[in-house]
């Protein structure tokens, strides 16, 4: 099983992350396999895990919540196409080259309460964000695995 997520930019561009083994931890940590160095991400936010043909993913007590499609989630199975919300970064799954087109899709709005002012270090302005978004698109994966995550354009 191939699984890539697309992140989804502000401006309309996508970045391709090919997820690097059967389990991907991602939070705020520097040795999660995805790290997002936001106040708002967990330290260990949440976890995708290939399993028998199926992605599953599982918040990890995250303060802010894992969102798919919307809607806050424990853990629940990942189709093609479905969109996961991580503070303010947004994925488009994408299994075995399905949906085929990622281009033109538009983020799906979380429905969940606004976040505590108390949750935040420091609040982020637009600048920080989109260094954040820059810095992500060179994301490479902890000490622990050997392997960098490749921008796999087209």
């Amino acid at each position: 099983m191939k699984v890539v997520l697309y992140l989804l930019k502000r401006n309309g561009e996508i970045r391709p992350f090919q997820l690097p083994s059967t389990v991907t931890l991602i939070g705020r940590r520097q040795d999660c396999d995805l790290c997002i160095p936001l106040a708002v991400v967990s330290r260990k936010h949440c976890e995708l895990n290939m399993d028998q043909g199926r992605l599953v993913i599982r918040d990890l007590k995250s303060k802010n919540c894992t969102f798919v499609n919307g809607q806050k989630i424990e853990e629940t199975r990942l189709n093609p196409g479905d969109q996961i919300s991580i503070g303010p970064v947004n994925f488009i799954v994408q299994i075995d080259e399905q949906p085929e087109q990622i281009a033109g899709i538009k983020p799906i709005e979380p429905k969940h309460e606004p976040i505590e002012k108390g949750d935040l270090d420091k609040p982020k302005t637009e600048n920080e964000f989109d260094e954040f978004i820059s810095d992500l698109a060179n994301a490479s994966l902890s000490e622990s695995h050997k392997t960098e995550l490749h921008d796999i354009s087209g």
